[in-house]
């Protein structure tokens, strides 16, 4: 045997043992979080690197929203998953492009992730406000019925008041007094209504 042939035999075992050792640029143990690292490597989509990921992480379990599962790149919600995941720590929720991404991707069954509300959108601040404001307005509207209900029982009162004789002088005093009436009343009901 010669230099040349022992030369060419070395390198194959080289090239064979650093080919076994060291896949796609992949060097370390071979464990749960470099499985995930993997997958979120995109190593998913090429079938050799799908098929080896498949082979070398399918005996570690990761605990995801759906529950136990093996790593594996035939796991559709796993991947989804692990990419929404990856999608919202890179910062996909601070912009209106990667809401709708998230929105449209992650936001459905059975993955249900979904941005923050305060990193939604400014809109959705607005919304809230307005909804709050319509609110405080339905308030004053049922405020302000109160107030012409009770108007219309002091009127009625007054005028039982002088069909029966009670009422009697001038109508200046007989205002002045239901005024205050209606002024009592009125602020009962705030008053209660506020507790």
């Amino acid at each position: 045997m010669n230099i040349n042939h022992l030369l060419i035999f070395t390198l194959l075992l080289l090239y064979i043992n650093f080919r076994s050792n060291t896949y796609e640029n992949f060097t370390g143990e071979v464990n749960q979080a470099s499985c995930v690292e993997r997958i979120l490597n995109y190593e998913c989509l090429d079938e050799d690197k799908k098929n080896k990921l498949n082979e070398d992480c399918d005996s570690f379990e990761l605990y995801i929203s759906t529950g136990l599962v093996n790593i594996s790149c035939d796991d559709k919600t796993l991947y989804d998953t692990l990419l929404c995941n990856k999608m919202l720590s890179e910062g996909a929720c601070e912009c209106s492009y990667g809401r709708k991404q998230i929105a449209g991707i992650c936001n459905v069954d059975p993955i249900n992730i979904s941005c923050p509300a305060e990193l939604q959108s400014k809109d959705l601040a607005i919304i809230e406000k307005i909804e709050e404001l319509q609110t405080e307005s339905r308030k004053c509207e049922n405020v302000e019925r109160k107030e012409k209900e009770l108007l219309d029982i002091a009127g009625t009162l007054r005028t039982l008041m002088k069909g029966n004789g009670l009422l009697k002088g001038s109508n200046t005093k007989n205002y002045i007094v239901i005024l205050v009436v209606v002024c009592v009343v009125i602020g009962l009901i705030l008053y209660i209504k506020k507790k």
